[in-house]
């Protein structure tokens, strides 16, 4: 089981990201695309940068929410796979992530398995 202090510093730091990543979000960007075709291929590039921007901030949202979410539920440091505690500096590094370093390993080597 997680401390308080601990759910409760990574509450505020999920918290202020998500307020952060909303913030930026919203800005539209400066992006020129009148001139020549130079000018025109630039600012293609650029919007299309900004658009796979907005895609990965949503996803990172949505698993900021999630995590509040298990937070708020009672279940967050738990692993979805074997239901046992995910070190706290595994949380640190990765406030998201659902899986045990054992389980995440499992998953990876599964997926190598596929591929082959």
């Amino acid at each position: 089981m997680l401390k308080r202090k601990f759910l409760n510093s990574v509450k505020q730091a999920l918290i202020s990201e998500k307020k952060e990543r909303l913030q930026k979000s919203h800005q539209p960007p400066d992006i020129d695309t009148d001139g020549d075709e130079t000018d025109e291929i630039q600012g293609s590039i650029q919007i299309e940068l900004h658009n796979q921007f907005l895609i990965l901030n949503a996803n990172r949202l949505t698993q900021i929410e999630e995590a509040l979410n298990r937070i708020k539920a009672g279940n967050y440091g738990i692993c979805i796979d074997c239901e046992e505690n995910i070190a706290e500096k595994r949380l640190l590094a990765n406030p998201y992530c659902l899986t045990c370093i054992s389980c995440a390993e499992d998953r990876e080597m599964e997926e190598k398995r596929k591929r082959l």
